[in-house]
């Protein structure tokens, strides 16, 4: 297992845990410098989407529907730097931040990224313009403060799968 790897799937089991927010993982894939970053440029670039279809265990979904619970879809976009990129662009992982979206949906529904936007600048100082995509799964948190879901991840670039489906799978957690 990678370094980056290792730290990513981490990241998603604190967010799925409930011991980091999902409005904060973002920060462990920015740069330290996005908020200079921000200041130069906030044009953004749109690129096709993708949808995420979350199927769920039958005691996972029953457990939701009766809880009148959500489902969180969490996309992290992330670049492999040029070798020219300034260091102060960069994360301690070696990756820009380009952005993230979440989407809630209920039970049974897909998640729909119609149009992913990417700052144009983080973009242009990644190696071949090739954003990475993370995708994590988790409860909505209405019925429990705690995540309920225990689900697969997606990691890997977002081009092969613009305009198509990513399958995740999702059970309770502790369920066998």
């Amino acid at each position: 297992m990678t370094l980056r790897r290792g730290i990513t799937l981490g990241v998603a089991l604190l967010t799925a845990t409930g011991l980091i927010q999902p409005q904060l993982a973002w920060l462990v894939f920015a740069e330290p410098a996005a908020t200079e970053r921000k200041k130069t440029s906030e044009t953004t670039v749109e690129l096709e989407g993708f949808t995420v279809d979350v199927t769920l265990s039958e005691k996972a979904r029953r457990k939701l529907l009766d809880g009148k619970e959500a489902i969180i879809v969490a996309a992290y976009f992330t670049g492999r730097p040029k070798p020219d990129t300034d260091k102060k662009y960069i994360s301690d992982m070696g990756e820009i931040g380009l952005g993230q979206a979440l989407v809630e949906v209920a039970p049974d529904q897909s998640a729909r990224f119609d149009t992913v936007r990417l700052s144009q600048y983080a973009l242009d100082q990644s190696l071949n313009r090739n954003p990475i995509l993370l995708v994590n799964v988790y409860s909505g948190r209405k019925s429990s403060k705690n995540n309920l879901l225990s689900c697969g991840i997606y990691e890997d670039d977002l081009k092969p799968i613009q305009g198509k489906s990513i399958p995740i799978a999702c059970k309770l957690i502790g369920e066998q």
